[in-house]
């Protein structure tokens, strides 16, 4: 019924026009959601006079600042209709055709009865967003409410999950507060509260976020934080409450705890919950501090608990947590799919072949599917990298044994994994890591799993190395008893795997 090569409803919002909704058959130099300049534009004429506007060929006359990206375009004619709503002009709707002359004046009545359809519903959801926004936000401090952290910690978890990385958050907590409200009262109370929320967003980065946790209480979200970084924020933002916050006669300062994930919590819940705890400690021991989060450098204790089968124990929602997590390592990208369970295999048919306890073998088949969960810390950019590692990066990589344990630490019932999970990657010689074991000071378990972990690897293709064959996999076995491998353990498992090898599929950074 009309021509139409290319569309836009704008609105107009303050000095600029945001571009609602666009359509183009032609290409645009505009694109939906971007904010444009609206002086000088056909959407200021509309809305300002609140009339229609007409341009039948824009080679012969443009009005407005933009025909030029129009005739670039190859729109030759276009009509500009406000958009009405309650009397007022909240924006245009402008259709182009690139054809001269394109629009008569049925068009334009037909066109002009349909902005009349499209205004109020416009003004209906950007009413909606405006509400919306104002429940997301403090009104008294400007920043986001706590609806707002429960919602975004969540994503956030979900996303790193996906894509591998560390997140932090810091609560933060006033001393004093109440002693200043009961002496200054509540409005200059509120006046402190709103020139907190000012110095937590300028001490923050654009990619965190601030939020009014309740009464004094504050929280910022650090998405990509390590928590040593979230320590030099917390630093920053305590000591500038300390020096720029005006409370008269009664210091206030600030307590804050801090957690990151996933090494303090797998659950967006359990990493408030330990930040929270790290607050109250804060607080408990003089306040004006910050205080990690008790998991950060969790100890490993003994245990004589038995452990049930994997899909025994899958029935608790932190366990199945785990195991999804552990599951979500391995997909990260096709290649390093299945290692875990690979290593599994190797790992179960060693300790079968050294006649260990069926409870042992069990043990043992956990640890493998677990014992790399802790590089769902580290990003797809480090883990997958296919060139050499700097030695910031290996850095990074050696975290993982440790942060594995901090999650599975979360499951009472992985409690006689833990062991394996942390010193998998030690050496025999005592040149590994984390904590440099050596010999038979290496537990069982670690030393076996870190030859079927190694086995995995090397049979398989990785983003920086190519799949050994049999041979080269049997000599670099050999090569490393007695340096990176317990001798009898690479005597025992050579006898049993023979000359083949698995099917070349993945690749594992070691």
């Amino acid at each position: 019924m009309v021509d139409v090569s290319w569309a836009s409803i704008a609105l107009v919002k303050g000095d600029n026009l945001h571009v609602l909704a666009l359509f183009s058959e032609i290409g645009s130099a505009w694109k939906v959601g971007e904010r444009l300049p609206l002086r000088g534009t056909a959407t200021e004429w509309v809305t300002h006079h609140q009339e229609i506007v007409v341009e039948p060929d824009l080679t012969q006359e443009s009005r407005f600042v933009n025909g030029k990206l129009h005739l670039n375009q190859g729109i030759r004619s276009l009509v500009s209709l406000p958009l009405l709503a309650k009397g007022k002009a909240i924006g245009s709707l402008t259709v182009a055709s690139c054809q001269p002359n394109a629009y008569s004046p049925r068009h334009i009545t037909l066109l002009e009865q349909l902005t009349s359809q499209i205004a109020m519903p416009v003004e209906n959801s950007q009413l909606y967003a405006e509400v919306e926004e104002k429940a997301r936000k403090d009104e008294l401090t400007g920043l986001l409410n706590r609806r707002s952290l429960d919602e975004l910690i969540a994503s956030e978890v979900s996303r790193h999950s996906r894509y591998g990385g560390v997140l932090s958050i810091i609560i933060l907590d006033l001393d004093s507060f109440k002693l200043f409200n009961d002496t200054y009262g509540h409005l200059a109370g509120d006046k402190l509260l709103h020139q907190i929320g000012s110095v937590m967003k300028k001490s923050i980065r654009g990619s965190d976020q601030a939020f009014r946790y309740g009464g004094d209480e504050f929280a910022i979200l650090l998405p990509n934080t390590s928590l040593d970084a979230a320590i030099q924020v917390s630093d920053r933002v305590r000591k500038k409450i300390a020096a720029d916050i005006e409370s008269g006669h009664i210091p206030v300062t600030a307590s804050l705890g801090l957690a990151s994930w996933p090494a303090d919590g797998i659950s967006a819940t359990e990493v408030i919950a330990a930040a929270d705890s790290a607050l109250y400690l804060a607080k408990r021991t003089g306040g004006n501090r910050s205080q990690c989060a008790s998991g950060t450098l969790l100890p490993l204790e003994e245990t004589t608990e038995t452990i049930p089968s994997p899909t025994e124990t899958r029935n608790g929602e932190t366990l199945s947590t785990i195991y999804a997590l552990a599951i979500t390592v391995d997909a990260r990208d096709h290649y390093t799919r299945h290692h875990s369970k690979k290593a599994g295999e190797y790992a179960t048919a060693l300790a079968e072949a050294l006649n260990l306890a069926p409870s042992e073998v069990t043990r043992l088949e956990t640890c493998a599917l677990l014992h790399d969960i802790g590089k769902i810390s580290i990003s797809d950019q480090i883990l997958n990298k296919p060139g050499k590692l700097t030695p910031a990066e290996w850095a990074v990589i050696k975290t993982h044994p440790q942060v594995g344990v901090n999650i599975a630490s979360h499951a009472p019932q992985l409690a006689p994994c833990l062991a394996g999970i942390l010193h998998h990657h030690e050496r025999y010689d005592g040149t590994g890591y984390p904590e440099g074991l050596k010999g038979d000071d290496i537990p069982l378990e670690a030393r076996i799993l870190a030859i079927a972990d190694a086995f995995a690897a090397m049979t398989t293709l990785r983003s920086y190395s190519q799949a050994l064959s049999a041979a080269e996999t049997r000599e670099e076995l050999k090569r490393g008893a007695g340096t990176q491998f317990d001798p009898h353990l690479i005597k025992v498992f050579l006898s049993i795997t023979g000359v083949a090898t698995p099917p070349v599929t993945e690749k594992v950074r070691r």
